[in-house]
């Protein structure tokens, strides 16, 4: 009976440390909205010519953000609010109809795009203000996901977490093969390249 009660006590003294470390743990990890009005995301795509840049809203998301910093993120993003910024209305909206179009991103079957973390490491004894996160996520176009990696500057403020970076990937992976040189030789300026960005700048509260 004495032994028992003496097991009892040390198992007591030894799960109320562990049950307050637990609890420290959920306390340190906090899920953030992300304020689609506040994240501004730009899509850039090449060409032999030039280039064109425009912008695509945000829908929904959210960022973990723990004991050690980002833990993971989720962003899905409206594919038809893709838009053009530097062409005057009459070509930019063409090109928008067009990007909206079978050729591209068919948004009237696939209305939204997504990326989602797989996983995070941290970039240690990096300068400030750069990057400081090595990311790995599954990004979602028009139905099809393809692994991607990219390299995100992430920090917490009194408001939230902010995060910025630039993810490239390759259109072709996602059926847009529209005036791609790999598919369609002898192009010449006509040719699109292949590789789109999507820089971003992401405020979650």
């Amino acid at each position: 009976m004495h032994s028992g009660m003496s097991r009892m006590i040390k198992l007591k003294h030894f799960a109320t440390p562990l049950l307050m470390c637990m609890a420290t743990m959920a306390v340190a990890q906090t899920t953030y909205k992300v304020d689609a009005k506040e994240t501004r995301m730009v899509w850039t795509g090449k060409k032999l010519t030039g280039q064109h840049q425009g912008g695509v809203n945000v829908s929904s998301g959210s960022v973990q953000w723990g004991a050690v910093g980002l833990e993971s993120a989720e962003v899905v993003m409206d594919m038809t609010s893709i838009s053009t910024t530097d062409m005057d209305a009459e070509y930019g909206g063409q090109l928008e109809r067009q990007l909206k179009s079978s050729d591209f991103f068919n948004t009237g079957t696939f209305k939204t795009a997504s990326f989602a973390t797989t996983k995070v490491e941290p970039i240690i004894g990096v300068e400030a203000g750069k990057p400081n996160y090595n990311v790995t996520g599954d990004l979602t176009i028009k139905g099809i996901s393809k692994p991607v990696s990219l390299a995100v500057l992430a920090w917490k403020d009194k408001k939230g977490v902010r995060a910025a970076g630039t993810l490239a990937f390759d259109r072709t992976l996602y059926d847009i093969k529209y005036r791609s040189g790999q598919f369609f030789p002898g192009l010449g300026d006509k040719m699109i390249e292949d590789m789109v960005e999507i820089t971003f700048d992401l405020t979650a509260k």
